[in-house]
């Protein structure tokens, strides 16, 4: 934590260092052109020794007058501290011009005596006011973008965390689910229940290792969706028609795993509790910088899929993994419902 508000700190040390030699340079440069080549030590000097009065006059309104005063709603006393500083750095500004630059390198620049009057320092002190307005639209800008960098990444930690919460929930629900879908089976005296629980282990088997994982290969996603979708074929018997169709080159890309088992874990639920058939259809294509995943369910007669709090994470787990680069598409109809997941990774 230390090491990176130092590094932090060190940056924006080097932001200051170059904004003021960005400022000495420019303002030589601008003189020169207007003077000639010959002034170019003369302005270079002046500028160089002027600095530190500028950079205190600059930082005295920035870190202290500011969040003294104005921040803190005492804006009389904000008004009377710059026109304070304003005087004080206008007189010091002056003497070491005349004494300091002038005197050593162009006497014939030099101010007359009585230099030192109101008329002057207003003109100076007002003059060397748009650096600090310079300096200070700067800060605010550094401090807006430094904010909302913050912002993004307390989102994006906010994000994760909500993502690891579910990877930790989805294990122990789809394990309760099956377990509980078994139980129902077997207490109708359903044949197909040794094979289920064949089929339970053998999806539980990869799902408790993979499952927890951020990115498996699309291969074993695939795999994992079979071997579930393959449970419910034998609970269910007749009453679902399953259609899974795999293309492309499985071995290229990695995901989150089971970005769709939200969606078909909501429709399977459905043909448990209505005595009705289904037909579901699963797609998953690879191409070159493609990812398609779809869903669909389908049924003679109408019937309705409740909201699923798991589909949201759905949304967000492809904005985490995949920002700007997916879409996902719902169809939705009295007796059809269709998921689509594309990914441009």
């Amino acid at each position: 934590m230390k090491t990176g508000k130092l590094h932090i700190d060190k940056q924006r040390y080097l932001l200051h260092v170059v904004f003021w030699m960005a400022w000495v340079i420019s303002f030589t440069f601008i003189q020169t052109l207007n003077e000639g080549i010959d002034s170019l030590w003369l302005w270079l000097s002046y500028y160089l020794l002027t600095l530190p009065v500028f950079i205190a006059h600059t930082y005295l309104i920035a870190y202290w007058l500011l969040p003294k005063t104005f921040f803190q709603g005492r804006y009389l006393w904000f008004a009377i501290g710059v026109l304070i500083l304003l005087v004080a750095f206008s007189v010091i500004e002056l003497l070491v011009s005349n004494y300091l630059v002038f005197m050593p390198f162009d006497k014939n620049r030099m101010f007359d005596s009585g230099f030192l009057n109101v008329k002057n320092i207003v003109i100076s002190g007002v003059g060397n006011h748009y650096i600090i307005l310079v300096f200070l639209a700067i800060k605010a800008g550094g401090s807006w973008y430094r904010a909302e960098n913050q912002k993004e990444e307390l989102l994006r930690t906010k994000l994760q965390t909500q993502l690891e919460i579910f990877q930790y929930q989805l294990q122990p629900k789809i394990v309760l689910a099956l377990i509980k879908e078994l139980e129902l089976l077997t207490e109708k005296g359903a044949k197909h229940a040794p094979e289920m629980i064949i089929n339970i282990s053998n999806f539980l088997n990869h799902f408790l290792f993979e499952g927890k994982e951020e990115l498996i290969s699309l291969e074993q996603d695939v795999q994992l969706l079979e071997e579930f979708m393959a449970i419910h074929n034998h609970a269910l018997g007749e009453r679902l028609t399953n259609n899974f169709i795999v293309s492309g080159n499985l071995k290229s890309y990695v995901i989150p795993p089971l970005l769709l088992l939200p969606f078909i874990n909501s429709a399977i639920k459905t043909a448990y509790e209505c005595n009705e058939n289904y037909e579901s259809t699963v797609i998953i294509k690879a191409e070159r910088k493609y990812l398609l995943f779809s869903f669909t369910f389908w049924s003679e007669n109408n019937f309705s899929i409740a909201s699923d709090e798991d589909n949201k994470i759905t949304y967000q787990r492809l904005h985490y993994n995949f920002p700007g680069k997916h879409r996902l598409v719902e169809n939705i109809d009295d007796n059809f419902r269709e998921f689509s997941i594309e990914i441009y990774p």
